[in-house]
């Protein structure tokens, strides 16, 4: 399988959102390595510099665009910009997500409305938003960055609405898409190592959090496998809660 993996992405243009930190920066890197031209959206643009001076000696070029993508003006003019500087999208990682209180009690309207503004109707936005310049490519690629709450659900109304929400909105890109040449993979990651809510990144043993920068490298290895196939769904979780 190696000897049919692309092993450049030179010309590509790959989106990622929530590219400022955690799995956005790392997937964003790790792509970086194989030569794409990356779009990097977020809402902080000081967080969004640092990640594009880290990526400095990359091969590709980088375009840095703040936005909200809970904000459908902001998503129409992010897809104006890119359509401007390239006039395609290749790949589009959708990986842009806010945590949400753990409990119903807990729970505001607000909460729900924000959550769900960032983690389902960002997703729509932003692909609906792209979804011209990803068919004139003429073999683009969705990866939706969901979470093991997408499966199994959990604690929190929000939160686990919003993954739920997801696997039928990215099985919709994929009906879609299918006549476009448009291949769609939801990604279910379990605990990694990001410094969700605040926790403390380097403590946990692998074993119990993935580092985010292997999760990386198993996005690039999606987006550069032949376009003759798709992985529908992959779930990904620490070698010590295999169903976690």
């Amino acid at each position: 399988m190696d000897n049919d993996l692309k092993m450049s992405l030179d010309g590509m243009v790959v989106v990622v959102s929530g590219a400022s930190h955690g799995l956005g920066k790392s997937i964003a890197q790790q792509l970086a390595t194989f030569g794409a031209d990356l779009v990097l959206l977020a809402r902080d643009r000081g967080r969004l510099e640092q990640v594009a001076d880290e990526l400095s000696g990359a091969r590709g070029e980088i375009l840095l665009l703040p936005c909200d993508v809970s904000v459908s003006e902001q998503v129409a003019s992010a897809a104006e910009r890119i359509r401007a500087w390239r006039g395609k999208v290749d790949v589009l990682v959708n990986n842009a997500g806010i945590p949400a209180p753990r409990t119903m009690e807990e729970t505001t309207f607000e909460d729900w409305n924000s959550v769900l503004g960032v983690n389902l109707s960002g997703v729509f936005y932003l692909t609906r938003g792209l979804w011209d310049q990803l068919k004139a490519g003429g073999a683009g690629y969705v990866i939706t960055v969901s979470g093991t709450a997408g499966l199994r659900g959990g604690g929190s109304p929000a939160y686990g609405a919003t993954k739920f929400g997801l696997t039928g909105l990215t099985r919709s890109f994929a009906v879609a898409g299918a006549e476009h040449g448009i291949r769609v993979t939801t990604l279910y990651p379990g605990s990694m190592d990001t410094g969700w809510r605040g926790s403390q990144i380097g403590v946990t043993p692998r074993s119990e959090s993935m580092d985010p920068d292997e999760v990386a490298r198993y996005v690039a290895y999606l987006v550069r496998t032949p376009k003759e196939f798709v992985v529908n769904e992959a779930i990904l979780n620490p070698s010590s809660a295999p169903w976690q």
